[in-house]
């Protein structure tokens, strides 16, 4: 049997899976390494049980990729692409056993343009393999409810288990599944059985690696992210709460709100267990990040695994036609899959080199120059010489480390006394004393003086090197200021006084 036949033969949301793939890998090259894939590829070449601020799968990802397809941006994103693929899958098995062949076409087709879901799920973010273990863990709790079979939440827990080996926000999967399970007299039964909690042992075994680390470095980054980001709260700000939500909506469903707002209607009535599934899915992780946001600004991505259930009934709701907004999107298919790809494609373009009507996201860009500068200015010092840099958070050192392929020789702010998340655990001062540096230093919102003044204390001397500007925004209808980057020689590093 050839191609060709084993395609026709296929079912049908197969056969859009892989009709709608090439938008998936055009990505791939076009989209520029951004900051936090560059973070994370820098993991790959520090590999460990942990990391300060995210669990190890991102990391493990990359180091596979890499070592088949090099340091690019194929070998980044080459593992994380199947788990975006794998998501699909998941979500379209999910939405036929729930609704039948069509909505799984549906669901293929509402994931692949969730405006901000598909892109990250094949990117170096930690989100790509929690969306695809989060979506596994409810297709086998599922699959272990219909079919009555204890012995397959152990292999829900798995699942659970590498999905918080993913990002430690899979732990909302817990409560989802408790609150289904306490509100379903049909399905109660299972908090009597030892099944679910023996589902929660086999996910603390998986992610038992993670508790190590933590063990062996003070439990950093569970402090991090619990205490240290409920520290980052600016006071009772309702406008977060309000951005959240119109940001949340457009983020994840963009040109399909008016059927995302049909899906909650329907599973706020329901009375199908399956449906009554897909809310408690949903409930417990937007709900505490909708409080929290009253707090402070709450990431975009933070939920985001937690509409899953709404893309299933999502896709439901127009496979079967129900109501006038179901058979809108039903009868305007096409033309919603070719302005959603454009749309998905232009924000691509974008990133690589700005649509004039928008603002430039500023973190993939410049680095190639910054990187070449650096490298000549060190080619005059010694071969024990390092790198430090100095400006936005991760990014500087990451990119400057990812451009350069020299993880092991960039170091961050934690060498001039200021936090510097992971870098903190890859070099301390004490490793590098008395050794040169090229010191590169982003000239951000014009506190360059303020970063020398960390600075200068930490050499005994520093000689400006030279600047590269980069013209961030330059066809742009409202021109974004240039990136600057300073460039120094510090001479005889001194670790900062404690």
């Amino acid at each position: 049997m050839g191609v060709r036949e084993a395609l026709t033969g296929a079912p049908s949301w197969v056969r859009w899976l892989l009709a709608l793939l090439p938008i998936r890998l055009a990505l791939i090259p076009i989209v520029p390494i951004l900051p936090e894939e560059a973070y994370h590829w820098n993991f790959a070449r520090h590999l460990d049980w942990g990391y300060y601020d995210h669990p190890p799968m991102i990391a493990w990802a990359i180091a596979a990729g890499r070592t088949v397809f090099g340091d690019g941006p194929v070998g980044i994103r080459a593992v994380t692409l199947l788990f975006s693929l794998g998501t699909t899958i998941l979500l379209a098995r999910l939405a036929k056993r729930f609704y039948g062949e069509a909505a799984a076409t549906w669901a293929v087709i509402l994931f692949t343009f969730e405006p901000v879901a598909l892109p990250v799920s094949e990117a170096g973010f930690p989100d790509s393999p929690l969306f695809f273990f989060w979506a596994l863990t409810m297709s086998l709790v599922w699959d272990a409810i219909e079919r009555g079979d204890g012995r397959r939440w152990l292999a829900a827990g798995a699942a659970l288990g590498a999905a918080l080996l993913s990002k430690y926000t899979a732990i909302f999967l817990v409560p989802s599944v408790f609150l289904y399970l306490a509100l379903s007299s049909r399905d109660r039964k299972w908090l009597a059985t030892p099944w679910p909690y023996l589902a929660g042992v086999v996910a603390l075994l998986v992610f038992s690696p993670v508790i190590y680390w933590n063990w062996k470095h003070d439990w950093a980054s569970f402090l991090f992210q619990s205490q240290g980001r409920l520290e980052e709260s600016r006071g009772f700000r309702p406008k977060y709460a309000l951005q959240f939500a119109w940001v949340q909506a457009l983020a994840a469903f963009a040109f399909t709100v008016p059927l995302m707002a049909a899906a909650l209607v329907r599973v706020f009535r329901t009375a199908r267990p399956e449906e009554q599934f897909c809310r408690a899915l949903l409930l417990p992780m937007v709900l505490v990040f909708w409080a929290i946001s009253f707090f402070r600004p709450s990431h975009v991505l933070w939920p985001m695994a937690a509409y899953f259930g709404v893309i299933v009934v999502m896709a439901g709701v127009v496979a079967e036609e129900a109501g006038s907004i179901a058979r809108f999107y039903g009868r305007y298919r096409t033309g919603f899959i070719a302005l959603s790809g454009v749309g998905l494609l232009a924000f691509g373009i974008h990133l690589a080199w700005f649509l004039p009507w928008f603002s430039p996201i500023q973190g993939p860009y410049g680095w190639q120059e910054v990187a070449a500068r650096a490298n000549g200015v060190r080619a005059g010092l010694p071969e024990t010489s390092f790198y430090l840099a100095i400006g936005r958070k991760y990014t500087v050192a990451s990119q400057l480390a990812y451009h350069l392929n020299r993880p092991h020789d960039v170091h961050g702010a934690n060498l001039v006394g200021e936090p510097a998340l992971q870098y903190g655990y890859w070099c301390k001062p004490a490793d590098v004393a008395g050794r040169d540096a090229v010191v590169v230093v982003e000239d951000l919102e014009g506190r360059l003086e303020e970063s020398l003044a960390r600075v200068r204390p930490c050499f005994n001397s520093l000689d400006p090197a030279g600047t590269v500007t980069v013209p961030v925004g330059r066809s742009t209808l409202r021109p974004t200021p240039p990136l600057v980057f300073q460039l120094y020689v510090g001479r005889g590093y001194r670790p900062p006084a404690k």
